[in-house]
């Protein structure tokens, strides 16, 4: 797929709040995101029953979503249930989610850019000795989750950077660079901005009422 161009919009973490899903995705496209990415745990795996309304946010605004931790419980656990029709039809939507998605040389996953189950439950802290080599993988950014925490880390040859976050102002970037940018969750109130014409990324604050 061709890289972007106009604003993209990234969210992670919802874990069933959907009043915040829809708050990020509305603060986002305020901001000019044309397109909007979810980067797993959109569910919680306490709450299953949140499931089908949360699907449908991101089919009505049209956010493309990679699986995370929770969908995979989730689908681990109703395996052998007994399960009604619409039951059915939420898990058949959590089993086709992707665990990475690439656009051009930007990697969107919910923990680490390789297969299950580090694409959804490994730390990446596990990966940072393989993903500071210039030859593995091959990312210019890679956009995820899992951490809640919102932070850049900038990759060198057997080094790391760890860049400052500053919420809502535009973070240059170096093209000439590799990054992990962990966007934080949507229900600590965090998404990012990120701009590819400026090669720049925003923390963006996610409102607490429902708009």
């Amino acid at each position: 797929m061709q890289p972007a161009l106009h604003p993209i919009g990234i969210m992670a973490d919802s874990h069933g709040n959907n009043g915040l899903l829809l708050s990020a995705i509305t603060a986002l496209k305020a901001l000019g995101a044309r397109q909007l990415f979810h980067l797993g745990d959109v569910c919680d795996s306490l709450s299953p029953h949140l499931i089908t309304e949360a699907m449908n946010i991101l089919s009505k605004h049209h956010v493309r979503c990679v699986r995370g931790n929770n969908e995979s419980d989730i689908l681990h656990h109703n395996r052998d249930a007994h399960l009604s029709d619409a039951q059915k039809a939420a898990l058949s939507l959590l089993q086709n989610l992707p665990y990475t998605v690439d656009l051009g040389s930007f990697r969107f996953t919910h923990s680490a850019p390789f297969a299950y189950p580090a694409a959804t439950k490994r730390p990446i802290s596990e990966f940072l000795p393989l993903l500071t080599r210039d030859d593995q993988p091959d990312f210019s950014i890679l956009f995820r989750g899992h951490s809640h925490r919102p932070s850049i880390l900038e990759l060198r040859q057997g080094a790391i950077e760890k860049i400052p976050v500053q919420p809502g102002v535009d973070i240059p970037l170096d093209r000439s660079r590799r990054y992990i940018i962990t966007v934080g969750a949507v229900e600590t109130a965090s998404s990012v901005l990120f701009l590819p014409r400026e090669y720049a990324v925003r923390f963006v604050a996610v409102p607490r009422h429902r708009t």
